[in-house]
């Protein structure tokens, strides 16, 4: 299978080249590196990107310039941005179709579920707010959920911590390979789905969604923030059940206080 290409634009050789390792490093992407926003455009024009990431202090042009251009010129491109402060879209393209954003320094165990959900994330077209699903966690709730997500797993040495809404993956983080995400994200959708199910067939109001499975090497817990989203923590060898469901009961609440 064809990798999708992603461009990264960043002046600073050092960082940039250090994100397409990592992005390599990730299952079906392939990274090209240029380190001016002229670069970024003859880059574009020859080249079919999936996404392009694009620091916002760049030298030769403004940074603000160029990612509008690719909007324009390149209407399929995601696009991430590197703000210059902080983590949040720049004002001034607050307008602008922005899939995701990565801060400087970034923590390196969020890069993959960070790359993953820009590219999930919908594509819309300017001024058309309403093409980002309604059930979807306001974007920029998405980096802050991921950051408490990737200190649950560290806290609990998980294998993979998922976001999951309505069946559908959102953000994940951990070492778990994409192939084990997504067929990890379809067993807890069908576990939700049948509770719901059976709760529908008792004629019974559906209960906050809880479950853990426990195998020989592995424990698996999945609890309901809301309704229909659920955090999932996946952890292997031999960590208390009490631990994992405290950590995670405390880190749903987190994430729901930001929804």
């Amino acid at each position: 299978m064809a990798r999708r290409r992603v461009l990264i634009v960043d002046s600073n050789q050092a960082f940039a080249t250090l994100l397409q390792q990592e992005i390599e490093g990730m299952e079906s992407l392939s990274a090209d590196v240029v380190v001016s926003g002229k670069e970024a455009l003859q880059a574009t024009a020859r080249t079919d990107y999936a996404m392009a990431i694009v620091d916002m202090g760049l030298p030769d042009l403004p940074a603000v310039q160029l990612v509008r251009a690719l909007r324009q010129e390149h209407p399929n491109l995601r696009l991430m941005v590197i703000p210059l402060e902080g983590d949040a879209v720049p004002a001034e393209l607050a307008d602008l179709p922005i899939q995701g954003t990565l801060s400087k320094p970034f923590f390196l165990p969020e890069l993959p579920a960070r790359i993953q959900q820009a590219l999930s994330w919908p594509l819309t077209t300017p001024g058309s707010a309403e093409a980002i699903p309604a059930h979807a966690p306001a974007e920029a709730s998405v980096p802050a959920a991921l950051s408490l997500m990737s200190r649950l797993a560290q806290e609990v040495g998980a294998e993979a911590v998922l976001l999951i809404r309505g069946g559908e993956l959102i953000a994940h983080t951990g070492r778990m390979s994409e192939n084990g995400v997504s067929a990890l994200t379809s067993l807890v959708a069908d576990a939700w789905r049948a509770s719901t199910r059976v709760a529908q067939i008792l004629g019974k109001e559906q209960l906050r969604f809880e479950q853990s499975i426990e195998g020989a090497e592995y424990l698996l817990y999945s609890l309901a923030i809301t309704e229909d989203l659920i955090l999932s923590v996946v952890v292997t060898g031999k960590v208390p059940l009490g631990m994992i469901r405290h950590r995670a009961k405390e880190t749903a609440e987190e994430i729901r206080r930001m929804l």
